[in-house]
């Protein structure tokens, strides 16, 4: 009370300029919604008059016809590369997100898709057309549970696409996209602040599951091949547990969509792994020569994949000496994706301390890294030497299909308190990092990206990468 609110009109927001703030009211958002959807859907004059709104109105069947380029548009298409423009300063796709209501996590994580070369160029290839997509359902039509459930996520998704690859610089709200994502996560569905890597999560497995259903595809999620989401991020991780009383090993695999790491501030004192080698490529030139305060993420890799002593309630049941065992645990990566996403641990919560916190330690990552020390292959070889067993052949296989090189295209950082942070994308678009803050985006160095506290980091195969900047390079 008493205080003066403005409304932006081109962004539809509200500011109180005694807060000095943006203030979100659900009210005013669901009317912003509302005019949204009205004006891509305008009522028709007859619907007004029909005397029973239920009533199903005639329309006038069309027949799909597949585009054809005239000679004119033909030549428009070679001139210009659907990710690039030649005439504008910036690259295609580098568009502001205004934030609906503590959205940030939202944002940062939408921009990061957005610039995933394979997952873009997918929807940008009209891989998946919301127009002719069964599942979809108009916003205004959702009244019943069972009809919002059925709102297909990847629809949503695909006219984003659309919104930010249009050559328009004002920001864009992602309205739509967020009410359909509260429709799958009724749990999140508020205005509060959410962790950005869940909201990773739970895109790619709503994705999954509106593709997949529409596909009819009977591909498990470890195939890696039933949907789009699983294509572009999911791998396949290898756990292998070892006794130490006779040493009988026990494999399993199991699918991942990304790599959750813990930072490691200490030494690099591996168990089981002496003197590790350092990895040039990686930039990494010494790990003795670290400062033991600051983290990598070759270290963190490290420390994944290096054996750990299983403690005695977690004590392995060996099949061999037929009791339970103490047991030695090493992880590896058996399968690469085309991107990989590492999630790095800055959010501890204590069961016995009853408390949490935010670990600030700050991480040193390459923009170029190689995968192969961390693959099942090489973590085999160095235990076993070249010895070849009938796990390491199928193994090798797997790593084969894929190249271990890799290049990051995105950074999501959060600043400020475990309650009450910010995110923040970094994008590398054509070898220049830009920074998303919302609606805002602007041009950074290399030493602004490298000092942030980086919470996710997205890595694409080196081949995709540079494909993409040699046509953004050629036009």
């Amino acid at each position: 009370p008493g205080h003066q609110i403005a409304v932006d009109v081109d962004r539809a927001e509200l500011f109180c300029a005694a807060c000095g703030d943006q203030v979100y009211d659900p009210d005013f958002d669901h009317a912003v919604v509302l005019a949204q959807s009205t004006a891509l859907h305008p009522p028709s004059t007859s619907a007004s008059t029909s005397t029973s709104p239920a009533a199903p109105r005639k329309r006038r069947r069309v027949d799909y016809r597949a585009w054809a380029p005239d000679p004119a548009e033909v030549a428009l298409v070679r001139s210009a590369d659907p990710t690039t423009s030649a005439s504008a300063a910036e690259p295609a796709g580098l568009r502001g997100l205004n934030n609906l209501g503590n959205t940030c996590f939202m944002n940062s994580v939408l921009q990061a898709l957005l610039h995933a070369p394979p997952l873009r160029n997918y929807f940008l290839g009209d891989r998946h057309n919301r127009f002719l997509c069964p599942r979809r359902t108009p916003m205004r039509h959702r009244t019943t549970d069972a009809e919002a459930k059925a709102a297909c996520l990847a629809c949503d998704l695909d006219e984003i696409y659309s919104a930010t690859f249009s050559g328009e610089r004002t920001p864009y709200s992602p309205a739509k996209f967020l009410y359909s994502w509260w429709q799958h996560a009724t749990n999140l569905a508020s205005y509060e602040q959410q962790d950005a890597h869940e909201f990773f999560i739970s895109i790619l497995d709503h994705i999954h599951e509106n593709i997949k259903d529409d596909q009819h595809k009977s591909h498990e999620q470890g195939d890696g091949d039933c949907c789009i989401a699983h294509r572009v991020f999911s791998g396949i991780l290898r756990s292998d547990v070892t006794c130490t009383n006779c040493g009988f090993s026990s494999t399993t695999f199991e699918p991942c969509m990304d790599i959750s790491l813990d930072l490691d501030p200490g030494h690099n004192n591996c168990l089981g792994v002496a003197n590790p080698k350092p990895h040039v490529r990686n930039g990494e030139r010494s790990v003795a020569g670290m400062s033991s305060k600051v983290s990598t993420l070759m270290r963190c890799l490290e420390r994944f994949t290096r054996a750990e002593r299983l403690d005695a309630e977690q004590k392995y049941f060996c099949e061999r000496c037929k009791e339970r065992q103490e047991s030695l645990k090493q992880m590896s990566i058996r399968r690469l994706p085309l991107v990989s996403c590492f999630h790095i641990k800055r959010f501890e919560h204590s069961t016995v301390k009853k408390m949490s916190r935010k670990v600030d330690h700050s991480l040193q990552f390459p923009f170029s890294l190689d995968m192969t020390p961390y693959l099942s292959s090489s973590i085999l070889r160095s235990r076993y030497g070249n010895r070849i067993f009938p796990s390491e052949a199928c193994d090798s296989e797997a790593v084969s299909e894929l190249p271990s090189e890799f290049e990051i295209f995105a950074v999501i950082t959060h600043s400020g308190k475990l309650d009450a942070g910010h995110y923040v994308t970094y994008l590398r678009l054509n070898n220049q990092w830009y920074r998303c803050d919302d609606a805002w985006v602007t041009r950074v160095d290399e030493h602004t990206v490298r000092s942030s506290q980086a919470y996710m980091l997205f890595y694409v195969q080196k081949t995709l990468y540079y494909k993409a900047c040699e046509r953004g390079a050629a036009v």
